[in-house]
């Protein structure tokens, strides 16, 4: 990441702790080494399709600060809807624009991600958490970017696959744009884009 991206996300830390908001350990969390690897695969792939994307739907966000971060250097997004059932996350969220002066292309809804039924309002749904919800069939029109792992010793990781090939089937995308998987220290991460023919 570049030294504004790290100037903002110490803002915000910084910011956090002076309120003796002790919350700021999640936040750093999502900017460890592993979650910047993944999350510039996953962003690199999906501009790779095309940049431009006009309402994207982010399913289980959690802050969604570096992915947000990283599709403004890749991607001409119009306006994002960060889905996630803890309120916190969306708390952290907001506290990093107002801390850093951002204008906000975002909306936040809390509830859990496989109620949320409005798909086709969307043309890019990301869900880089699907090892911690049940599977969410893909619906005709919007293209989805789905990661997820076979890290099944974490007791939070419900629905883990061995594959992408896995991924896409349990996740009903029929017409794949890219699959791969990537190693990391403790599991391997798979990544599926594509959508529901």
């Amino acid at each position: 990441m570049d030294e504004v991206v790290l100037g903002r996300l110490a803002n915000l830390c910084y910011h956090m702790a002076r309120q003796k908001d002790y919350s700021a350990i999640d936040v750093v969390e999502s900017f460890r080494p592993n979650q910047i690897e993944c999350k510039k695969w996953l962003v690199e792939e999906i501009a790779n399709l095309t940049p431009n994307w006009d309402k994207v739907l982010v399913l289980g966000s959690w802050n969604s600060l570096l992915l947000w971060e990283l599709m403004q250097l890749n991607c001409n997004v119009g306006w994002f809807d960060f889905l996630d059932n803890n309120p916190m996350t969306h708390k952290h969220r907001d506290m990093y624009f107002e801390v850093n002066d951002l204008d906000k292309n975002y909306s936040n809804i809390s509830m859990n991600a496989e109620e949320f039924s409005d798909h086709s309002s969307y043309d890019l749904i990301i869900n880089t958490s699907c090892e911690h919800m049940p599977d969410i069939p893909a619906e005709y029109g919007p293209t989805y970017a789905l990661q997820s792992n076979d890290y099944t010793s974490v007791e939070e990781h419900i629905n883990c696959v061995k594959s992408e090939e896995q991924l896409a089937k349990q996740n009903n995308l029929t017409k794949i744009l890219y699959k791969g998987s990537k190693k990391m220290p403790n599991y391997t991460r798979f990544m599926a884009i594509g959508y529901y023919v």
